[in-house]
Formats: C-alpha cells, sequence, structure tokens
C-alpha cells in the first residue's frame, strides 16, 4: 500500500482529546457532502421530470411540429390547406412517429346555466388517440373512422366528442350528456354533440377548452373543401424531442425539395414556438437548478475546508514530525487530500442513497402532490438515469478536490523547529 495512503487511512483512528473537535468537524462535513449530493440530485431529477412532463402533454395536444399557412398559427380557422401531395414522404423519416391532419374551429359550448369559449380539433380515424387513452378518466374514445351502410354509402360524421375533465367540472357536464356548441361567424351555427369520453391531462392551459371532434364536422361548419385542413400535426420519438429544431429543419428540407406547385406554403413550426410562455417557465425553473447546484457546492465546499483546516490545526506537530522524517510538502499534502477524499466520499454514498431512495418512493407512489393548476400536473415528477447520478459524483467529487487543494498551501508555511515540541 502506498505510505500517504496508509497514513491517511491511520488518521484519525485514535481520537485523543485534543481530537474531537476534528472528529466532530469532519462528521459536520460528512453530513454536509451527503445534504448538497442529494438535493442535487433531487434538483436534476425534478426538473427533468418537469420538463418530461410538460412536453410530452404539449407533444400529446398538438404535436412536437405542426405544419400550417407560414405566419399563422395551425388553430386559425380562416386560412386552411389542401392536402399535401409529399406528406407520406415525412412518414419515412426515422425521427417521426406519425404525422396527422387535424382542423380547428373555435366555439362556444353552453350548458343549462353556463357558456364557455372552447376549441374544436377535428381528426379522423387514423389519428393516433394514445395520448388520450393514456389520461381518460370516464368513457371511451370516440371512433372517427369513415364507415358505410349496408347499400356502400357513406354515413354521416359521428357527433360523438371527447372534452377535459375541467371543462366538464366547469359546464356541468357528464358522460352520455348532449352538449349544445355554436359556431359564430357572419352565421351562428348551432350543432348538438354527444359527450362520449372525459380526459384528465391536468394542463389546464391547453385542455381547459379543448375539444375533441370528427374532422369531417369542423370542416363543413368552416366551409371548406373535401380534404382541406388546419395544418399537419407531426409527433417525434422521445429520443428526438430534445433536438426538434433540428428535424423542423429537415422537415422543411423536405417541404423545399418536393413542394409541387399544387401544393399550398407551408411552414414548420416547434413547441417552443408555440408554446413560448410555457417553456421559458422550464429554462427558468433550469435557471434556479443551477443555482441550486452552486448554493450546494459552496456550502459542502465551505464545510469540508473547515473541516481539513481544523484537522491541520490539530496535527500540526505531527505535519512538523512529517517534515523532520524528510517527507515532501507535496506528500503531506497528499496525505489529507486522501483523508479528506474518504470523507467527500462517504458523504455522497449518504447523499446518492437518500437521494436515490426519494426518487423510488416518489416515483412509484407518489408520496409529494401538488396542484396541478399551478404546477400542470397532481405530484412532483422524476426522471433521474444511472449515468446523470454518476457524472454528476464525478464533477463534484473532482471539484470539491480541486477546493480542498487550497487549505493545504498552508502546510508549506509549517515549521518542524517551531512545531516539534520535546518532552
Amino acid at each position: 500500500m502506498d505510505l500517504k495512503l496508509l497514513i491517511a487511512s491511520r488518521i484519525g483512528k485514535r481520537v485523543s482529546s485534543n481530537g474531537k473537535l476534528s472528529r466532530i468537524s469532519n462528521t459536520i462535513a460528512t453530513l454536509s457532502v451527503g445534504i448538497s449530493i442529494a438535493v442535487m440530485i433531487l434538483s436534476i431529477a425534478i426538473s427533468n421530470g418537469f420538463r418530461n412532463e410538460i412536453r410530452e402533454k404539449t407533444s400529446g395536444f398538438s404535436g412536437d411540429i405542426t405544419l400550417s399557412a407560414p405566419g399563422v398559427d395551425i388553430t386559425n380557422h380562416l386560412y386552411p390547406i389542401k392536402p399535401l401531395s409529399f406528406i407520406g414522404k415525412l412518414d419515412s423519416l426515422p425521427y417521426i412517429k406519425r404525422a396527422a391532419a387535424v382542423a380547428y374551429r373555435t366555439a362556444i359550448l353552453k350548458s343549462d346555466d353556463a357558456i364557455q369559449g372552447v376549441m374544436f380539433k377535428g381528426v379522423d380515424g387514423n389519428y393516433d388517440m394514445e395520448f388520450f387513452a393514456k389520461y381518460l378518466q370516464e368513457g371511451s374514445l370516440p371512433d372517427y373512422s369513415i364507415k358505410k351502410d349496408s347499400a356502400s354509402k357513406v354515413m354521416p360524421p359521428s357527433n360523438d366528442i371527447m372534452i377535459s375533465r375541467r371543462l366538464a367540472d366547469m359546464l356541468g357536464y357528464k358522460v352520455g350528456e348532449k352538449a349544445l356548441a355554436y359556431f359564430v361567424d357572419e352565421h351562428v351555427q348551432l350543432r348538438r354533440f354527444t359527450i362520449k369520453g372525459i380526459f384528465n391531462a391536468q394542463l389546464d392551459e391547453l385542455d381547459k377548452a379543448l375539444v375533441i371532434a370528427d374532422v369531417r364536422h369542423i370542416s363543413r361548419v368552416n366551409g371548406w373543401k373535401n380534404g382541406e385542413v388546419s395544418g399537419y400535426e407531426i409527433v417525434l420519438d422521445k429520443k428526438s424531442r430534445a433536438s426538434a429544431d433540428e428535424c423542423a429543419e429537415g422537415i422543411e428540407k423536405i417541404l423545399y425539395e418536393n413542394t409541387a406547385d399544387e401544393d399550398d406554403s407551408v411552414a414548420a413550426n416547434t413547441l417552443e414556438e408555440r408554446f413560448y410562455i410555457l417553456f421559458d417557465w422550464l429554462h427558468l425553473l433550469d435557471m434556479n437548478v443551477l443555482i441550486i447546484l452552486a448554493l450546494m457546492m459552496a456550502v459542502a465546499g465551505f464545510n469540508m475546508v473547515s473541516g481539513l483546516l481544523i484537522m491541520l490545526f490539530e496535527r500540526i506537530s505531527q505535519i512538523g514530525l512529517f517534515k523532520a522524517l524528510g517527507m515532501k510538502d507535496g506528500d503531506i499534502s497528499k496525505v489529507f487530500l486522501y483523508r479528506s477524499s474518504f470523507i467527500v466520499a462517504k458523504g455522497m454514498l449518504i447523499g446518492d442513497i437518500i437521494a436515490i431512495l426519494f426518487c423510488w418512493l416518489e416515483k412509484s407512489y407518489k408520496v409529494v402532490t401538488l396542484d396541478p393548476s399551478n404546477y400542470f400536473v397532481s405530484y412532483v415528477p422524476i426522471d433521474i438515469s444511472v449515468t446523470t447520478i454518476i457524472a454528476l459524483n464525478v464533477a463534484a467529487f473532482l471539484l470539491m478536490m480541486l477546493i480542498l487543494m487550497i487549505p493545504c498551501h498552508m502546510i508549506s508555511r509549517i515549521s518542524p523547529a517551531k512545531t516539534l515540541v520535546v518532552k
């Protein structure tokens, strides 16, 4: 075994009355490191959890990327586009999960004693309902596939709609009840729908006014020609969502190379561009996480420096003896750095155990609850990987060792002649 490592492992094993202060300071430093590491891991896990939950929900509502008329939001019904000739080529891109045509129209829903402005979203039978199936709370998913009767005649569009839990509570709707919708333009159009299902995604900014309906109904209300839609919603696979901007550039390249003369002009817009206020909140959350990481490192570093200084002061005569025996300043510094690294590693292990245990409990049992009207989720979301935990531990350990090298410089100022006392 290396001599410096052997000496470091023996320091503090036998504690005399003069070394109790060092033992107490080391215990405080260990707990400080443990708490700091636990807080840092939880901060990253919660931040990632919020980001993933909100991105998944916004993606489920409106796709990761939308194609609509340039400079126009896809929910605007005044600028429809014809079916795009190249839309099938987008499905061949490896990062695209699906591309679906949708139609939007604003309306007013009326119950016996309340009215509410809403946004109808028309989808067809090929639309992927996986997201709404996940958050379906009552009833069942509507079927918007085109059906034919016994004479092979296309049947009218479905009158079934799906609304959010918050909207149902505001208007007093229940599954199976009728809902009157007023589409206001130059003339008021009245439609009667049936509540087929109620979902509860808890993203109030989006689902409080969203109504899922048959796309053929919305097209007729808007007075569009056959096949015209508001635009296309593109859902990316989970691995590609973090690089949505790059995917949007790839899609725009397909548009540029394959747009035919008869195609309407369209532009690609990402979630961040459409819901910039929501994602600005996430960026602010990231800034808070960075501040927490910096503060926790400062607290842990300060306590470790204090513990090391107390250790050095209590062992000044021992340092003088090492120097008298010919040990170099650098080697003596390594002895105390090794000793400090034991304390840091122990504290990190404690912090890792605390953080991982909390993450497991919260992810499995959702112990900590939140108000979804303020936080968009009813519990604290957790998302952390082993790689992230290891990277955080390594970075924190290296940074703490760099900080601890500062007090070790005082070893060079210790003189054996002044510290060694002969009894």
